[in-house]
């Protein structure tokens, strides 16, 4: 009996140094893969860090170069057409605001038109009646009004002062006027025309 105990002493002996072993084994091997997880955390927050970086710098960059497109395109584009394009999508959404806006359209046209005919017509009207009569009697008529105006012209006019040049009217001081040349440098004699 003894060396049956002693036997399965030495079983259960060696039964536990393996279970020892293997513990030890499994120990190192996840104080290992610790120290594997760490530094792998490590390296990953490194990265992450640094790819944090590189896309901020990206993100700023693709920023300025949207900005600078976006200027460019705000540049380019007239602000009458970007108007017009708003309103045309604008028609699309809402088609009773376009067709409202329309009919205003048309009637701001019509009383144009309807003003312009008015006064056209309100012109014509009166030109007709103050027009002179036609053939010999607008002849004689302008005429008439011509010798009316020179002899008013010429009721008003005095006689020249001493000085040359200066004409004296009825009711005012002295002008001077400046006497015309001939061509040839001499002055004409003193006489006068009619103001018209």
């Amino acid at each position: 009996m003894f060396f049956r105990r002693s036997r399965a002493r030495r079983a259960r002996d060696a039964v536990a140094d393996q279970v020892a072993e293997r513990t030890d084994d499994l120990a190192a091997a996840l104080e290992a893969a610790r120290e594997a997880i760490a530094r792998a955390s490590t390296a990953a927050g490194r990265k992450g860090a640094e790819l944090g970086k590189e896309a901020a710098v990206k993100g700023r960059k693709a920023r300025r170069r949207g900005a600078k497109a976006a200027r460019g395109v705000a540049e380019a584009v007239d602000p009458e057409q970007v108007a017009e394009l708003t309103r045309r999508a604008a028609d699309k959404l809402f088609p009773e605001r376009a067709k409202q806006r329309r009919d205003a359209a048309r009637k701001r046209r019509r009383r144009i038109l309807v003003g312009g005919a008015g006064l056209l017509g309100a012109g014509m009207v009166a030109g007709w009646l103050t027009a002179p009569k036609r053939g010999a009697d607008t002849r004689q008529a302008l005429k008439d009004q011509a010798a009316k105006a020179s002899e008013k012209g010429w009721e008003r006019v005095a006689e020249p002062s001493e000085e040359a040049g200066t004409i004296t009217l009825e009711g005012e001081q002295g002008a001077e006027v400046t006497q015309l040349h001939h061509g040839d440098g001499t002055v004409p004699r003193s006489t006068r025309t009619p103001p018209s």
